[in-house]
């Protein structure tokens, strides 16, 4: 049934549904982790039966059982026209695009040496010539400086009264257009540096780039090779549709006791486990998400709540307590959380049975954890909280 909270109560009820949800989520990411651990050795051993299950029948397809060879046969027909398809794309397309962007990038390399060749000479032509102008200024500095010097003396000093008045005029012009200059020179000097410095930052990425271009045409060159001929392509063909066959079968073959037979079991054991493992990793992200949106959605609403507690205590004197009355679908919705996370708890087993685990998954999102469900426990709160404050607003 319904029940009347308080502004305190719903808070409370709201941050120990939160840490519920939490909690669940925390099961799950556990489990997430145990299902990785457990995907990534499955994968170890279905990568090493695979590649020796089609080194094996790779040295006599008579001995293929009836249904495999049938599903080769048509699956080599189909990775031959995917390789001579391929050789095509590297003719044509793959390999010239790859050497036109490799060319590209040693041009604009060699442009960026030119460019920087070019920008060398005027800034150096400029700084020698300030620098033959500071030279100068300097010398006449020191000859204005000397005289001044020679009339200073103390018999000739009022005699030569506005003659050092002149010359100290013409030091202090002098003292400007020198500074002037030496600023005029840093800035060449800065305008210097700061090219180079983009010059070996340009030069050191092309350098790079250039590298990985010829890397890669190399190796477009090295596989329309291999594809040109005739029986390397074949020999591919045949590798990549056993392969294929191998890496897809999914039923069991009879009798047992035949090697052959057993290693090719064996596949499908950890085919349909990676299947599996898949699978349940998906849903394991997808549950740690809808877990995520629902902690957030009542992290939200909490904020909402703890808004109105402040509001009401600071104007307490006219805004009478609050009453919300909580539907009991909400209060039955954040009952499932304890009973979901027991069923969480044992991750290793889960991890060792993961289809068990995407059933339980698809069991909640098609049931408690609908969408319907959710939207609608949020809509129930909303809107009980919107209307216990509408007198706040009369």
């Amino acid at each position: 049934m319904p029940q009347r909270m308080s502004l305190d109560q719903l808070d409370k009820f709201l941050g120990d549904a939160r840490g519920r949800v939490d909690g669940v989520a925390q099961e799950v990411s556990h489990v997430q982790l145990q299902f990785t651990s457990a995907h990534k050795a499955n994968q170890t051993m279905h990568d090493a039966t695979l590649n020796d299950l089609s080194l094996r029948a790779a040295y006599d397809l008579n001995a293929l059982p009836a249904d495999i060879r049938k599903a080769f046969d048509a699956r080599v027909v189909q990775e031959r026209e995917t390789l001579d398809k391929r050789r095509q794309e590297l003719l044509s397309q793959i390999v010239p695009k790859a050497e036109q962007i490799a060319d590209g990038l040693l041009q604009r390399a060699q442009k960026a040496t030119a460019d920087i060749k070019l920008v060398n000479p005027r800034l150096n032509a400029q700084e020698e010539k300030l620098k033959a102008s500071l030279a100068e200024a300097e010398a006449e500095l020191n000859r204005l400086n000397q005289e001044i010097k020679r009339r200073s003396g103390c018999l000739t000093v009022f005699i030569n009264f506005f003659k050092i008045s002149e010359l100290d005029r013409q030091r202090h012009k002098l003292l400007g257009r020198m500074e002037e200059n030496a600023k005029a020179l840093k800035g060449v000097r800065e305008e210097w540096a700061k090219d180079k410095a983009q010059y070996t930052t340009e030069e050191s990425e092309l350098q790079k780039q250039w590298q990985q271009a010829n890397v890669d045409a190399a190796r477009a060159r090295e596989e329309l090779a291999q594809l040109s001929d005739d029986a390397r392509r074949k020999e591919l063909a045949l590798r990549r549709a056993l392969v294929y066959v191998f890496d897809h079968w999914e039923t069991a073959l009879q009798p047992a006791g035949n090697p052959l037979i057993d290693e090719i079991n064996q596949m499908v054991h950890f085919n349909l486990a990676q299947n599996a493992y898949e699978q349940g990793l998906g849903k394991v992200a997808g549950l740690i998400a809808l877990l995520s949106g629902v902690s957030q959605g009542l992290q939200s609403i909490g904020q909402s709540v703890d808004a109105l507690i402040k509001e009401q205590g600071m104007h307490s004197a006219y805004l009478k307590p609050v009453s919300v009355t909580v539907d009991d679908g909400v209060i039955q919705f954040h009952k499932q959380w304890d009973d979901l996370r027991g069923k969480l708890k044992d991750e290793q087993a889960l991890a060792q049975h993961p289809g068990e685990f995407s059933a339980l998954f698809d069991a909640q999102v098609q049931g408690p954890l609908a969408e319907a469900n959710i939207k609608r426990m949020f809509d129930s709160l909303s809107g009980a909280l919107t209307a216990a404050t509408q007198g706040w607003k009369g």
